[in-house]
């Protein structure tokens, strides 16, 4: 007897404490019914207290990565998480491009909780540039919509004023905001935008903005837990997986926040900063106490 799994393949780094990066992504992909596979971008010494050491990996080395997963197991989905140099993005333009990878799904990390930039001009400009193009979704939180907004109003790429006021970025403040956002980021980037509002704009509700024009709004309910490490990687992981099992995005969307809020309301309790949820709670239960 045998059987097959949709593959996808997760572009991202290794977060040594296993809350975010691959090890989420490919944790996350195992508990949506996919069979994950890893790129490794960069090598990074951390908990959740915080990084203490990032070592990118070396160009060549993640061409060899990303093409020996697409000449065996092809991969039904794409996840792409943080990238930080502009050297890395290029290699993973190219090989996407020359493996003709489909349902790409890029968690653009640009911009931590503290709002510092993560990643340079340069950087956001090969992202942009190079890898949009071939995104079915990107997944910007507030803070990187925002940036997202300003790189286009201030480079070659134009906001349409329909979408935004005069063309200008302003400050994300309310939903409304955030709808603009969306569709500004689609029209201007060429592929479909979710932006997430889980930093204080709403009620951890979600906007989708597609470049023809439509506006799909997901609700969501904010989880009173002070242990989000790796939502975002989570949430990126888990809409790829449904969209490699043949999902519409927007149901895709809707099954992966359903899955977020239930490893969030599970009350993982690890470390002593902010930890990971349980990425395994669809096994335990979505309220199983799992403390020590």
């Amino acid at each position: 007897m045998t059987m097959t799994l949709p593959a996808v393949l997760a572009i991202s780094g290794s977060d040594s404490s296993g809350g975010a990066g691959a090890q989420a992504d490919l944790k996350t992909m195992l508990a949506n019914g996919v069979f994950g596979m890893s790129a490794i971008t960069a090598l990074t010494a951390q908990n959740t207290l915080g990084v203490r050491a990032i070592q990118d990996t070396e160009p060549a080395v993640l061409a060899d990565q990303i093409d020996a997963v697409f000449e065996d197991i092809p991969p039904a989905a794409v996840k792409i998480g943080m990238v930080s140099s502009a050297a890395l993005i290029d290699v993973i333009a190219a090989r996407l491009t020359a493996h003709h990878a489909r349902n790409v799904v890029l968690d653009p990390v640009m911009v931590a909780t503290s709002g510092a930039r993560l990643i340079g001009d340069d950087a956001i400009a090969a992202l942009t540039g190079r890898l949009f193009p071939l995104a079915t979704l990107i997944t910007p939180n507030v803070p990187e919509a925002q940036v997202l907004l300003e790189a286009a109003a201030g480079g070659a790429v134009a906001l349409e004023a329909a979408d935004w006021g005069d063309g200008a970025p302003e400050a994300i403040r309310t939903p409304r905001d955030m709808e603009r956002a969306a569709l500004a980021i689609a029209r201007a980037y060429g592929c479909a935008a979710l932006v997430k509002g889980g930093h204080a704009v709403n009620d951890a509700n979600d906007v989708l903005g597609e470049p023809d024009g439509t506006v799909i709004w997901f609700e969501g309910r904010r989880v009173d837990n002070p242990n989000t490490h790796g939502t975002g990687c989570t949430l990126s992981s888990a809409i790829a997986a449904n969209l490699a099992k043949g999902e519409p995005l927007a149901d895709a969307i809707r099954h992966a926040k359903a899955y977020l809020t239930g490893a969030l309301e599970a009350g993982l309790d690890l470390g002593h900063g902010s930890g990971p949820m349980d990425h395994a709670w669809r096994w335990r239960g979505a309220r199983a106490d799992v403390r020590a």
